[in-house]
């Protein structure tokens, strides 16, 4: 039987760029806030709550537009993130869970490209081609 976790990412954009956390890794991975939906929860609730547990950054529901839904298989496990867009400039936030993430930073999209996982590239090429973004920094 496959267990299906659903996850939310938050893509904030800022004319180009994109606000991604650095990993604790081994290499230079990036990610973006999201995580886990719990049981009761509705997909932009969870989004809401990581979104300030991870970075300390309050996403307002009214500004959030959904991009798209991407899932990989793991073994028994199906995981289903779901994308959504805030569009802001803000720098109110920081890392709030240090054991995990190095910084949190905004940079340009297609220099975070190259490390963020599969699934996260797809939604960030889908997103700049929807706005059209994509030809104009290119």
């Amino acid at each position: 039987m496959i267990q299906i976790i659903n996850k939310t990412r938050l893509l904030a954009v800022n004319r180009g760029r994109l606000l991604v956390m650095e990993k604790r890794a081994d290499e230079l991975l990036y990610t973006f806030p999201g995580g886990i939906k719990k049981k009761k929860e509705l997909l932009i609730e969870s989004l809401k709550r990581e979104t300030k547990e991870e970075i300390g950054l309050k996403v307002k529901i009214k500004k959030l537009s959904f991009l798209s839904t991407q899932s990989v298989q793991k073994e028994v496990q199906l995981i289903v993130k779901h994308y959504f867009v805030f569009k802001t400039k803000t720098n109110d936030f920081r890392i709030l869970e240090p054991e995990k993430f190095v910084k949190v930073l905004w940079i340009p999209w297609n220099e975070a490209l190259p490390f963020l996982d599969k699934e996260d590239k797809k939604a960030v090429k889908i997103y700049f081609k929807k706005s059209k973004t994509l030809t104009k920094l290119v």
